[in-house]
């Protein structure tokens, strides 16, 4: 494509448009409904199914961003985001008019899969649609759409729930979807024109046999009262080992992981990293909300504002470490995880003593963890990959970070019904549970730390061995 100098020319602001739209719909979805899914699922009295609706969520974004690459190769970037889109516009509807916690939950992962498409097309495009000389003020921009959604979702989420009811509240990122929808038809290139579509296909057993260990990872949390379906997380895990070592195994053709993903190689490394963070952060992401309205009887704005105070924080601390200099971003890596450490202990205790201001500090610290080790940690993993395989590098992290979370949901879940944590919070008695959860995920933050501080040695050995 011709050069282009502003965001703002004539053959450059229509793909800005739809590329926030895409990634603002996404952010938006995440985060404004947050406060409001413990009121939805309430209402059908399945509060025990909210570990599930987190998992099968976590899960269509997992299985979204798997399979975008191989949709858009197959059916061009404009059919690929019409149909993703479409997609997200029934399991909105769903949720809105559920009747049924298992049907608010189908259509959370019916939003999961779409935004897991739509996540990963978006990103993919920009080099595509960008001259090279903008495309980190691209980057910028939907940084900055990402910053946005996180602080308006939770005000109109929390606003429509406590003034129209949660089913308004699901409704609430229709807008961005009718414009992702207007802006991909007019101005994402058909199959014919897009540059992605070729012959080479992706494996698909390496891809099925992730999407099939994905699934498993939410049995716990589908099945709260079994006690061996926690045996689904290590089953779930194996399945995930399995698709490595069989795509690893292929002599010959193009392969789906990067081959140092989960190895004790700087790379490794930096892909434990990024999938035990999440784990840790799930908890918060499952039961903040819930707990926020049990023990402190917030309302659903005030519930909002509480649980995004963490991507607040990642924001504005990834901001602060993008301004650092080299050096110090990355060493920020060092002691970036023990914020996540300290961050679960301050929500876990913060629940268990009922102090507000505790839980605001733990959620910030979590937030802080998560801005300054994220770039630096998405950096070194990039330049620890050999040279063919960085753009499927980048394409995987996300899915891995994802599968992280979806992990989370599974173990988090089964935790929360073994210790039974909702009986325990409508009798005011939680104390227990709360530490036990908030516990393991500090126990989950710690290995991530080890992880980090091996990644980061590994990015300096000439001071080491000076």
């Amino acid at each position: 494509m011709t050069e282009q100098t502003t965001l703002l020319s004539p053959g450059t602001r229509g793909p800005v448009l739809a590329i926030s739209a895409g990634i603002g719909m996404h952010a938006f979805n995440d985060l404004a409904i947050t406060a409001s899914i413990p009121v939805a699922m309430d209402s059908f009295g399945a509060l025990p199914m909210l570990p599930l609706v987190y998992a099968l969520f976590f899960i269509g974004v997992v299985a979204g961003g798997v399979t975008s690459a191989e949709i858009r190769a197959r059916l061009g970037a404009r059919a690929t985001a019409l149909g993703a889109a479409t997609c997200f516009l029934t399991g909105t509807l769903l949720t809105a008019t559920a009747q049924s916690g298992l049907a608010f939950a189908l259509g959370r992962a019916l939003q999961g899969l779409s935004d897991g498409v739509i996540a990963a097309l978006c990103y993919a495009l920009i080099p595509q649609l960008f001259a090279a000389t903008i495309v980190a003020r691209v980057f910028a921009v939907e940084a900055t759409v990402w910053a946005i959604a996180a602080a308006l979702g939770p005000l109109a989420g929390g606003y429509a729930t406590e003034h129209a009811g949660w089913p308004f509240a699901m409704l609430t990122g229709l807008p961005l979807a009718a414009i992702f929808l207007v802006t991909a038809a007019l101005i994402l290139p058909p199959r014919g024109a897009d540059s992605f579509v070729i012959k080479r296909r992706t494996p698909l057993r390496p891809v099925m046999l992730c999407l099939a260990g994905a699934g498993v990872l939410a049995l716990p949390s589908a099945l709260p009262g079994t006690p061996l379906a926690v045996l689904g997380l290590p089953a779930g895990l194996a399945l995930i080992a399995l698709a490595l070592w069989v795509d690893r195994a292929r002599a010959a053709g193009p392969r789906f992981f990067p081959s140092q993903a989960f190895t004790l190689s700087p790379m490794g490394a930096g892909t434990w990293l990024i999938f035990l963070m999440p784990v840790a952060q799930s908890v918060s992401s499952i039961f903040t909300a819930l707990c926020t309205r049990a023990i402190f009887g917030l309302s659903p704005i005030l519930t909002g504002w509480v649980v995004v105070t963490m991507a607040l924080n990642w924001s504005l601390w990834a901001m602060v470490a993008g301004r650092l200099p080299e050096t110090r971003r990355r060493a920020a890596l060092r002691f970036a995880p023990a914020l996540q450490v300290a961050g679960a202990a301050c929500v876990g205790t913060g629940f268990a003593s009922a102090t507000l201001p505790l839980v605001l500090l733990g959620q910030s610290l979590s937030g802080a963890a998560f801005g300054l080790s994220w770039g630096p940690a998405n950096q070194l993993i990039m330049e620890a990959a050999p040279e063919a395989e960085r753009p499927r590098t980048a394409s995987f992290m996300p899915t891995v970070q994802t599968m992280g979370f979806a992990t989370g949901a599974g173990l988090f879940g089964w935790i929360a019904a073994l210790t039974g944590l909702l009986p325990a919070l409508e009798a005011g008695r939680a104390a227990a549970p709360l530490i036990a959860l908030w516990g393991v995920a500090m126990l989950a933050a710690a290995l991530a730390l080890l992880a980090a501080r091996r990644l980061y040695r590994q990015d300096t050995p000439q001071p080491a061995a000076a």
